[in-house]
């Protein structure tokens, strides 16, 4: 099947139609009208096989997690997303293979409404990048370079499970007998299916000074929230929260170290001012969205995790691509 073939079968009928696309596959680029007062936000991120999946991963589960990572990011701007493309390299013109990729990645595009609106086709080894655009009010966007002393440091979500899917699929780490069968399944999708955190972020713009999407692990992004606001951190490890199948894998002594350096969480990272915690987490809790306070911003450079009163020191701060 040759490039244009393969364009027309699986890329250019996407269901997801957007009034704002005023010209999208089938020419040399997509023209695009952004609403007035807003101003874009964008974001690139590119999947390589057996770098950012296991070489095991289903296309449905790879294509869903290309575009849930790179949705992560705008949802760390308080973007609502719009638009992507999509550039894929592939070993060949697999067919079957491309249909349950896309599979995947409608099921994500069109739950936030993204239209995709164009990319590129190759042979290769499998990689994927996409670019992800969306809108957010400039006066309103989270940035990391916001955090105040005196700010409650928040995560959404779990921390740790999706390291837990890594483990048992890479790594053939056998967990404890108690860790059943449900426990093993919910990890696996939360490393190959995160939800990114789209609506949170948008909500954080009414209450938050910095946000930050968990990607190489809360201990190194928080760092760089913290390098980028010139502030230090002061993070309570008992707080952090932890599912059920977490605490069976680790037999409730977690490896904090793994936990907190690991990545592939794609939850939110975020500071609020005390006096709007309240609400913020009142709003928050009418859309179901989980959220812990775990620790403070404070002066100074750095994050210091503490468990117990007493300072824990990493050999490793986070995922590193080099």
């Amino acid at each position: 099947m040759s490039e244009f073939d393969l364009i027309n079968q699986f890329f250019k009928n996407t269901k997801v139609k957007r009034d704002d696309v005023l010209l999208g596959i089938g020419d040399d680029c997509a023209m695009l009208s952004p609403p007035s007062g807003k101003i874009l936000a964008v974001s690139t991120d590119t999947l390589i096989s057996g770098v950012h999946f296991p070489e095991t991963t289903s296309p449905e589960d790879i294509a869903y997690k290309s575009l849930a990572v790179n949705l992560s990011d705008l949802a760390a701007m308080g973007a609502e997303p719009a638009w992507v493309s999509l550039a894929i390299s592939l070993p060949d013109s697999n067919v079957e293979w491309l249909a349950a990729f896309m599979r995947g990645f409608n099921e994500l595009a069109e739950r936030f409404n993204v239209a995709l609106i164009g990319g590129d086709t190759t042979q290769g080894a499998l990689s994927i990048t996409l670019n992800v655009t969306g809108f957010v009010d400039a006066k309103l966007a989270l940035k990391r370079s916001s955090a105040k002393v005196g700010d409650s440091i928040f995560v959404t979500g779990n921390i740790g499970d999706a390291s837990i899917g890594l483990d048992i699929i890479l790594n053939n780490v056998k967990p404890p007998d108690l860790f059943m069968d449900d426990y093993k399944s919910y990890c696996i999708d939360r490393l190959n299916r995160p939800y990114p955190q789209v609506i949170a972020g948008q909500l954080l713009t009414a209450f938050s000074a910095a946000a930050i999407d968990i990607s190489d692990g809360l201990n190194a992004d928080l760092n760089h929230m913290c390098k980028a606001s010139k502030v230090g951190a002061i993070i309570n490890i008992e707080n952090l929260p932890a599912s059920e199948a977490l605490l069976v894998f680790y037999n409730h002594k977690p490896d904090w170290q793994n936990i907190l350096t690991a990545g592939d969480d794609y939850e939110l990272c975020f500071t609020c001012a005390k006096d709007k915690v309240t609400e913020m987490q009142s709003l928050m809790g009418t859309h179901n969205i989980k959220t812990t306070c775990i620790g403070e911003i404070v002066s100074g450079a750095g994050v210091k995790c503490m468990f117990d009163n007493e300072v824990l020191n990493f050999q490793q701060t986070g995922y590193n691509h080099f």
